[in-house]
């Protein structure tokens, strides 16, 4: 739970009055969500979700707003943006964008045996997006090497020790220059965190997918990636190739994977966890494990990875 921006029941108020939704009775913070400021808004006609951007620009934001716009005109289980009297998806309060959102009804789990319908829910999203490009895409990150290395100079500057920093960026640069990411694989909007914190479920089934504070325009494996880093390779473990198996069969329901995602999928789950490294480079304990996870791979190479995935599907 975090709250980093404190509000008032006057701020609360002024923020309502460009609304149709009632009078402001009370607020509490979800428990899930660290970036930005996310809480459950009362008033006297419901329940709402307002989305304080901490670290957004006005045009990052309505990027979310127009493509959740979309899906729900899809008919995808996501919240959907509520305008303001002046047609607005998004406002700005004491110089920071804020956005208010439709409050679906579910729990959260954290039990890996949903992965089948969180696979499929990204399948549908990507079979949704296929060609869609919102507005203000060039806001989002991009979730390449180059991302990965801004990311990772700030995260250097943060060592104590500059023989370390030194030592983990020549490792990053080396093992980035390995990656081949094709420009040809296809692309659209990717959830870009497929956490468990960010699905919702009513009567064990899927009820709901939120926060695409992360979503981006990029190509579609960097979400199967993602899918199998959070879904089918325990965080200490090592990957699970039967649940991996299952999981590419249920989502290529929904979309075919191509030859070159198939050969590229490796690349991606790299990707995915250089991000991560990128974002933790200087939290000691983290940035092992993912090294840990790196040289797995490493060890197992390209070949042997493509035929333990992709065997029997």
């Amino acid at each position: 739970m975090a709250v980093k921006t404190e509000f008032s029941t006057q701020d609360f108020e002024t923020i309502l009055s460009q609304f149709d939704l009632g009078e402001y009775r009370s607020f509490k913070p979800f428990k899930h969500g660290a970036v930005q400021t996310n809480l459950l808004l009362v008033t006297t006609k419901g329940q709402f979700v307002f989305r304080y951007y901490e670290s957004r620009s006005k045009e990052y934001a309505l990027f979310e707003g127009e493509l959740l716009e979309y899906m729900v005109a899809h008919s995808y289980p996501c919240p959907a943006p509520i305008r303001n009297r002046q047609g607005e998806l998004v406002g700005v309060f004491n110089g920071k964008p804020f956005a208010l959102f439709q409050f679906l009804e579910g729990r959260h789990s954290t039990s890996l045996t949903h992965y089948r319908q969180v696979t499929a829910a990204m399948g549908k999203l990507h079979t949704i997006t296929l060609g869609y490009i919102p507005p203000y895409s060039e806001t989002r990150d991009t979730y390449d090497p180059q991302s990965c290395w801004r990311n990772a100079t700030v995260g250097a500057q943060k060592i104590g020790s500059e023989t370390e920093a030194q030592e983990r960026l020549r490792w990053l640069r080396t093992e980035l220059d390995k990656l081949q990411l094709p420009a040809e694989l296809p692309e659209g909007i990717c959830h870009g965190d497929c956490h468990y914190s960010n699905f919702l479920y009513e009567n064990g089934k899927l009820a709901a997918v939120l926060d695409f504070d992360d979503a981006s325009y990029i190509p579609f494996l960097y979400d199967v990636a993602n899918l199998i880093f959070f879904w089918t390779w325990e965080n200490k473990g090592e990957i699970d190739f039967v649940a991996s198996r299952k999981l590419l069969k249920i989502y290529q329901r929904q979309r075919t994977l191509t030859d070159l995602e198939k050969q590229h999928l490796f690349d991606y789950l790299k990707m995915v966890i250089f991000m991560g490294i990128g974002w933790v480079f200087d939290t000691d304990e983290d940035f092992r494990n993912a090294r840990r996870k790196i040289d797995l791979l490493n060890t197992m190479g390209r070949d042997e990875f493509r035929r333990k995935m992709f065997k029997a599907l």
